[in-house]
């Protein structure tokens, strides 16, 4: 099978439903039991792994779970223009199947590397965070590849405001996805994904662009052709010997500008959004602070403790995280009904106030 029957064929399947969070087994049950291999195995978070090879210091990762409230059919539409799309009635789940997709591909050409297909990364990246916690990867990987970025020419550098890999590393993986004629560049916007979560332990992580575009809404599409370009070059990347010279134990920051200033300017005072009397860089979490990891219950996120206790996480803590994830460039109305419908309860007067505050912003833009 051509690489271009493989990635089109695998994709129509795999976004053939919406996966909310919760039913990434169902999903595994009902599309992928001819596409997964037979022998991925499972760890005790609920995450599926395959290792091909032995002896790779290379992680590849992308997520099962799609941005949608329901379990739900999805109906693809084909344009002229290459891209699938779907009729409009629910999210395609290009972000991300366009990522696992690729890692697929891979697998079938026997490319060495421990590949992870994560849970929950759109609720807060629930299985990456368990994983990178209590797994045993310190010192035995030097980098991890998410393919999980809308467009077609992005190699993330920076992961929120902490750098997540080495310029050196981006110019190597560059390099190499360039030899197949595609036209990769460093990019130091990116929001937070699954390999993000490894920062504090894998020297050299990033986002790899897989072609999805409008994300998170029901006007989600993919570049069909992109993808099959980028799957095929990735078999002939040099993995194994990409430059790793990030430290991971020293944060670099980067700062974030949002809206008129940055939302990292603003802070909640308990009655309304203010300005902060001196700017701050948002700093990352420290080494020796609990790991958050979020679960959507339908109306709010619950942050999963060291102690794996649940409790509500601060209003502002949910706020930051929704704004870090949707909001790395622009909003859009479509994911403005996202947040409200998944992460807001509107009989909340906090929840109330943010969604205000959201739509705000985009009247602006």
């Amino acid at each position: 099978m051509t690489v271009k029957d493989f990635v089109f064929e695998t994709f129509l399947r795999l976004t053939s439903r919406t996966c909310p969070h919760g039913f990434e087994d169902e999903l595994v049950k009902d599309v992928m039991s001819n596409i997964l291999p037979e022998n991925i195995e499972k760890d005790q978070h609920g995450n599926y792994f395959y290792e091909v090879g032995s002896g790779s210091r290379t992680i590849f990762a992308s997520h099962i779970d799609t941005v949608s409230k329901e379990y739900l059919s999805v109906t693809h539409i084909l344009d002229d223009d290459g891209m699938i799309r779907t009729d409009g009635k629910t999210t395609l789940g290009a972000d991300d199947k366009a990522g696992m997709t690729v890692m697929l591909w891979m697998i079938k050409n026997n490319i060495p590397g421990l590949y992870y297909f994560f849970i929950g990364e759109e609720v807060g990246c629930i299985g990456s965070g368990l994983a990178a916690k209590y797994g045993d990867f310190k010192g035995k990987y030097d980098r991890i590849i998410s393919f999980d970025r809308r467009g077609t020419n992005s190699i993330i550098t920076f992961q929120s405001t902490g750098r997540s890999c080495s310029d050196e590393f981006a110019d190597d993986l560059c390099s190499e996805l360039n030899k197949s004629g595609m036209s990769y560049e460093k990019d130091d916007g990116g929001v937070y994904t699954d390999s993000a979560e490894f920062m504090d332990i894998i020297p050299e992580c990033t986002n790899v662009s897989v072609g999805y575009y409008k994300e998170h809404t029901v006007n989600e599409h993919q570049d069909i052709e992109h993808l099959s370009f980028l799957a095929d070059a990735c078999t002939s990347v040099d993995w194994e010997n990409l430059t790793t010279k990030r430290d991971p134990s020293v944060v670099e920051y980067k700062s974030y500008d949002y809206w008129g200033g940055g939302y990292d300017d603003w802070e909640w005072n308990g009655y309304d959004y203010v300005k902060k009397s001196k700017k701050r860089k948002r700093t990352r979490r420290g080494k020796n602070r609990n790991r958050r990891t979020y679960y959507d219950n339908g109306s709010e996120l619950i942050d999963i403790t060291s102690d794996n206790n649940w409790s509500i996480p601060k209003d502002q803590d949910k706020y930051n995280w929704i704004i870090h994830k949707f909001a790395d460039d622009k909003l859009t109305w479509g994911e403005l009904q996202i947040i409200k419908d998944c992460y807001l309860d509107m009989n909340s007067d906090y929840d109330k106030f943010f969604y205000e505050f959201l739509k705000e912003q985009i009247v602006h833009f």
